[in-house]
């Protein structure tokens, strides 16, 4: 017996699912957003090229690179938050080393 999740109709269900469940988060997000009272077509072309739709603007780009150093420089005067930081990378540092370790036993 075929599954549900292996159907054709079953990827689309659960795309709807998907698509639907965004929406929703979408919607409650702008609903203090300040639009315009009308509302713009959307560009049925947007769809051609949807991966280009989807990547980010140089702006988030730039933000994706500049936020971590932000972080570290805005807690550098508290100790704590500081010493948090340094766990934090310390753990983040030794998780990596723990995979690439096992990679290169597995190899």
């Amino acid at each position: 017996m075929i599954s549900k999740k292996t159907t054709l109709k079953g990827q689309y269900e659960k795309l709807t699912e998907r698509l639907n469940k965004s929406l929703d988060q979408v919607n409650k997000l702008t609903e203090t957003t300040p639009t315009p009272a009308y509302a713009a077509a959307p560009d049925p072309n947007i769809l051609k090229n949807l991966l280009d739709e989807c990547e980010d603007s140089d702006f988030w780009q730039n933000f994706k690179k500049a936020a971590p150093i932000m972080f570290c420089v805005s807690i550098e005067e508290d100790q704590n938050l500081r010493q948090m930081r340094d766990m934090s990378f310390i753990e983040e540092l030794l998780k990596t080393k723990s995979i690439l370790t096992l990679l290169n036993n597995k190899l």
